[in-house]
């Protein structure tokens, strides 16, 4: 027959070594888990601190706590009405020789009388000034009137249109026919237009400090033989301008 054989303690052994492990891992895991998140809850985070940092700069400060613009103006008992931070001290007895001293504090409210009796002053001084300029608007209106001039006295003025056409028709009349730097090119222009039989001479002239020579035609004396002398020099493709003298 065949015997039956017993388990060996040996399995038992190596069951017990396994959970021993699995707890000692459990128990290590947790040991870390803690230290970690210690070390997180107590450092410091850069971002979060930046934020409360920047939250607290945005804050606007208390007004209570705002410093007094006119605090200098107050002396030294302070703003009117605020109640005095340091200890009272209390006032020195008045010496013998105190008495002119203490005169000064109704200096103070005289001067401010007499300023206001200078402000009032002020206006009836200024209202001499404001009526001047109307005494003076009123002396033209005080001042008689001058005669009227009879009404046949505006006919010499009629008669002045008349005189300045008259001397108008009298002046002195060119035709300028070209204006040249070079002397070559104004004597062949005046050359053409002596052949057509009318007066024409070359003047000589600055312009900008180069020299130049125009070609004028006349003198003319009647508007008459301008137009005339105008019209021919046309007819030979001769473009003329009127200079009067």
């Amino acid at each position: 027959m065949a015997t039956k054989r017993k388990p060996t303690r040996r399995s038992s052994g190596e069951s017990g070594s396994t959970l021993y492990g699995a707890l000692a891992g459990l128990l290590i895991g947790l040991i870390v888990a803690a230290v970690v998140a210690f070390y997180v809850t107590k450092a410091p985070v850069p971002f979060v601190d930046r934020a409360s940092r920047q939250g607290d700069t945005g804050k606007l400060p208390d007004p209570r706590q705002a410093p007094d613009p006119n605090a200098g103006l107050y002396g030294r008992d302070g703003a009117a009405g605020a109640p005095p931070t340091g200890p009272t001290a209390t006032a020195p007895a008045p010496l013998p020789g105190a008495g002119t001293g203490a005169a000064k504090p109704d200096e103070t409210p005289s001067r401010l009388d007499d300023l206001g009796a200078l402000i009032a002053t002020l206006p009836s001084t200024a209202k001499p000034q404001a009526t001047a300029p109307a005494a003076v608007a009123m002396a033209p209106s005080q001042a008689p009137t001058p005669i009227s001039k009879p009404a046949a006295t505006p006919a010499p003025k009629a008669a002045a249109p008349a005189t300045a056409t008259a001397s108008a028709a009298t002046g002195t009349y060119f035709l300028q026919a070209g204006a040249f730097r070079g002397e070559n090119d104004a004597e062949s222009l005046r050359a053409r237009i002596l052949l057509l039989g009318l007066p024409v001479n070359v003047q000589k002239a600055e312009v900008n400090g180069k020299p130049i020579n125009r070609v004028r035609v006349g003198p003319f004396a009647r508007l008459d033989d301008m137009n005339r002398a105008r019209g021919r020099l046309g007819e030979n493709k001769i473009e003329t301008a009127v200079v009067r003298q």
